[in-house]
């Protein structure tokens, strides 16, 4: 009977240890979303075919956002109120405990999914922190206020970490799992890129960039440049001064 037990104990040990190890090889998306409804059935579509699983954290959108994501195969997070995108991918991150790769995009199809598996593939390559990078692309279809901003932020983190970040900005990466689970992430809205890759740097984690398609659309952009560029540089300081 004892031996029975004891026998039933192993095999359950042994079953868990490999869910635990299948679950650390796969991968999974978290997209932060506000009022993408025309847009996220399409990310969610066609990132399902690069990841295991698709984490869409709803900020308060006002729209369809939420139960289009759910009806497309998403986990859907949804919060009552509009948080920022900061929050919005911290809860997300938060929900990928086990995954081997967490994968981060937008909603709103400025990020082309299909272009996950070179992200996947540097982070399973070694690589910490994955960025997605448009400038080694060209950038050539970026508006020019967004160019002259992200060359000032490029200059502003390279300087800090001591290596060179040509697209601080981007929102499209991919992280080592167990990583993603380390970081604080103390920023507001749009400065998580910035302060994730600080973070990451002062951990000594390895970084590097993957060249990316850079796609604007005719969609309306949540980014308030006087006011996120004000946080940006708050919380860029407020890091440093830690």
């Amino acid at each position: 009977m004892l031996i029975s037990a004891l026998i039933a104990m192993v095999k359950l040990y042994i079953l868990i240890k490999q869910d635990k190890s299948e679950l650390s090889m796969k991968s999974a998306a978290v997209i932060p979303s506000y009022n993408v409804g025309k847009t996220i059935g399409d990310v969610v579509s066609r990132t399902s075919q690069f990841v295991d699983q698709i984490f869409v954290v709803d900020d308060g959108s006002t729209d369809k956002t939420a139960s289009i994501a759910q009806r497309s195969g998403a986990e859907v997070i949804s919060l009552e109120l509009n948080t920022g995108k900061a929050n919005a991918t911290r809860m997300g991150i938060k929900e990928c405990r086990g995954f081997g790769v967490v994968v981060l995009l937008d909603g709103d199809l400025q990020h082309c999914p299909e272009e996950i598996p070179a992200l996947i593939s540097a982070v399973q390559s070694g690589a910490h922190l994955c960025i997605g990078s448009r400038f080694l692309n060209g950038g050539v279809n970026m508006p020019i206020k967004n160019r002259i901003s992200n060359w000032m932020a490029s200059r502003i983190i390279s300087t800090i970490t001591g290596q060179t970040v040509t697209d601080p900005q981007s929102g499209f990466r991919a992280l080592d799992g167990a990583v993603a689970q380390e970081l604080e992430l103390a920023a507001e809205r749009y400065a998580i890129e910035h302060i994730m890759i600080l973070e990451a740097a002062k951990k000594s984690f390895i970084i590097n960039e993957v060249p990316i398609s850079c796609i604007y659309g005719d969609e309306e952009s949540n980014i308030h440049v006087l006011s996120d560029s004000y946080r940006v540089m708050r919380d860029i300081i407020r890091f440093v001064l830690r």
